[in-house]
């Protein structure tokens, strides 16, 4: 029997968002691995960056943003890296996302070219690991991010959600 007692307009269920940061991510070339079957493998090295906001630093040259790029369905996307703070903590971030947009689009994306933020749903979900006490709210909430692809790097606006 179906429990009924979970009601979708119950007013302790609402979620709101809080922005908690902004990240420029500097990206390199891709490496291209090729088509694998899945859709066209290829690896982002990360450069570095900044992010601001409630948290202030420096992306670390380290990690890749890991694509699949497909014609047809949404480029999958999986970036692993770490950023520094100016207190000299540091923070693992592991973020999933998705990139969808009409083939147009997607072909001037995939050489480096400007295109419109409107045009393009970009969407995913930051993980953060720490080993700062006071960057510990970090691993204890789900976080969301909108971004918008630059010639050379990503613009990511996170938030948690509350």
């Amino acid at each position: 029997m179906a429990d009924d007692s979970w009601q979708t307009d119950d007013p302790n269920l609402e979620l709101g968002l809080e922005r908690v940061m902004e990240l420029e991510i500097d990206v390199e070339s891709p490496i291209e691995i090729g088509q694998t079957g899945d859709g066209q493998r290829r690896i982002i090295p990360i450069l570095g960056g900044t992010v601001s906001g409630e948290i202030e630093g420096t992306v670390l040259e380290a990690g890749a943003d890991y694509q699949l790029y497909r014609d047809r369905r949404p480029t999958e996307l999986v970036a692993k890296y770490a950023f520094e703070t100016i207190d000299g903590d540091r923070v693992y971030v592991e973020n999933r996302g998705m990139r969808v947009a009409d083939p147009e689009t997607k072909a001037r994306l995939r050489e480096g070219k400007p295109v419109e933020p409107e045009d393009v749903y970009f969407c995913s979900v930051p993980e953060f690991e720490t080993a700062a006490p006071e960057l510990e709210w970090l691993t204890e909430s789900v976080f969301v991010a909108a971004g918008t692809r630059q010639p050379t790097g990503v613009r990511l606006a996170v938030y948690r959600v509350v």
